[in-house]
C-alpha cells in the first residue's frame, strides 16, 4: 500500500474505474454503505490491484468519547468479542487493509479522538488503519500538533480524512504540517491534496474521482437530492489541473481543443465529452490522465517531491493565463483555490516514511 495514490469511488461507480487503474502504484477506495459487498464481487471477479472500503460512517454519525465508533457502539452487544475486530476481520478478507469505522471528529472532539485511539491501540492489528475523519479546524496551527501527538500513540497505519470547508491555503499548509510531524500518515478523500501530500511524506493517499469524493462533509440528516444534474462529465484539463464540464470545455475551446495523449484518448481532442452519453470515456480519460501523474510523481526522489509538485502547479497556473489569452472570453479559466494553495507552498524536503 505504500507510495500509491488511489482512486476513491463510489462503489456503484467502481466498474468504470477497475480496468483503468494501475496495479503497481494505485488501486481503489470503494465508498458508501454496500462497499464491501462490492469489494466481494470485484474480488471474485479477479481485481488485484490495492483495494481500501471506507464505508462512510462519519458522513452518518459525529465520535464520541463513549462511541468513537457509532456504528459499532451504538448497537447491540455482541455475544462475544469486540464488534471493532470482527469488522475489521470481514474487511481483511477482501481489502489489503481495513479501515477503521470512526466518527467524524468535531472541533475540539479530543476526548473522542482519545477513545479511537486507545481502541485501535487495544486491538494491536498492523493491518487496521486508523481512519481520523476530522473537521478543518483540526488542521489549525495549535489543533494540529494535538492531533500529531495522539496518532503518534497508534503504532499502526493512519490516515486523515478532512472534513467541513476547509480553506485552501489553510488546508494544503495544515496538512503538509501533520506530515512533517507524523510522516507516513494516509490522506484519503482529498483532490490535488492525495498528490501534494505523498510528494510530502504521505505514506498513501486517494484522489476523489468526482467532487462528492474529494472532500467529506459533517453527518447530517439525509437530504432529498436536487432532482437536476450536470448535462455533461467532468473531465480532467491535465494542462490546468481541474476539472470542468465537458460542455464548458466545448464551449470555451469552440473547435481549437487540445489533442489528448492519455490512454483512453489516444490523440482525440478534448472537446469531445458533450454528454452524460460519454460518462464512461470520460471516466477513462481522466483516470489515464491521473496514472500519468502518479507514475511521474513516484519516479521522483522523495527529498524532491515537494518541489517538483510545487512546480508542477506553477506551471498549471501559467497554463492558465495562456489559455485565457488563446480563447480571449469571459469568463475564462479560473485556476481552482486548491491548486494555487499547493503552488504557493514552500517547497521543503520530503519526510521519509516507513513502508
Amino acid at each position: 500500500m505504500a507510495d500509491r495514490v488511489l482512486l476513491q469511488v463510489g462503489h456503484r461507480r467502481a466498474a468504470r474505474y477497475r480496468g483503468r487503474v494501475d496495479t503497481s502504484s494505485s488501486g481503489l477506495v470503494l465508498t458508501g454503505d454496500g462497499a464491501l459487498t462490492k469489494a466481494v464481487q470485484l474480488r471474485e471477479d479477479g481485481f488485484d490491484a490495492a483495494l481500501l472500503v471506507d464505508e462512510g460512517c462519519y458522513r452518518v454519525a459525529a465520535a464520541s468519547e463513549e462511541a468513537p465508533f457509532p456504528s459499532l457502539d451504538n448497537g447491540p452487544a455482541p455475544l462475544f468479542g469486540d464488534p471493532l475486530e470482527h469488522l475489521m476481520l470481514a474487511h481483511l478478507a477482501f481489502a489489503d487493509l481495513a479501515l477503521t469505522p470512526t466518527g467524524y471528529l468535531h472541533t475540539g472532539a479530543t476526548g473522542a479522538l482519545q477513545a479511537a485511539a486507545a481502541r485501535v491501540t487495544r486491538l494491536g492489528d498492523p493491518r487496521v488503519v486508523f481512519a481520523v475523519p476530522v473537521d478543518a479546524s483540526w488542521l489549525h496551527p495549535g489543533p494540529v500538533e494535538y492531533l500529531a501527538e495522539v496518532l503518534h500513540r497508534v503504532a499502526g497505519p493512519k490516515a486523515v480524512l478532512v472534513g467541513g470547508r476547509p480553506d485552501a491555503r489553510g488546508g494544503a499548509a495544515g496538512l503538509a504540517r501533520l506530515l512533517e510531524l507524523v510522516p507516513g500518515v494516509g490522506v484519503l478523500r482529498t483532490g490535488l491534496g492525495a498528490f501534494g501530500g505523498l510528494a510530502r511524506g504521505a505514506g498513501f493517499t486517494a484522489f476523489g474521482v468526482d467532487g462528492s469524493m474529494r472532500h467529506t462533509m459533517p453527518p447530517s440528516p439525509a437530504q432529498a437530492g436536487s432532482g437536476g444534474g450536470p448535462g455533461s462529465p467532468a473531465v480532467l484539463f491535465p494542462e490546468l489541473m481541474d476539472f470542468f464540464l465537458g460542455l464548458t470545455l466545448a464551449k470555451r475551446f469552440d473547435d481549437e481543443a487540445p489533442a489528448c495523449s492519455c490512454e483512453e484518448c489516444q490523440g482525440e481532442r478534448l472537446d469531445r465529452f458533450t454528454s452524460m452519453a460519454q460518462q464512461i470515456p470520460a471516466a477513462g480519460h481522466n483516470t489515464s490522465s491521473l496514472m500519468v501523474w502518479v507514475r511521474q510523481l513516484r519516479a521522483v526522489d522523495a527529498a524532491d517531491r515537494a518541489a517538483w509538485w510545487r512546480q508542477q502547479c506553477r506551471q498549471a497556473l501559467d497554463s492558465s493565463a495562456v489559455w485565457n489569452a488563446r480563447i480571449q472570453q469571459l469568463p475564462g479559466f479560473t485556476a481552482s483555490p486548491d491548486l494555487s494553495a499547493w503552488a504557493e507552498l514552500p517547497a521543503r524536503r520530503a519526510a521519509q516514511h516507513a513502508g
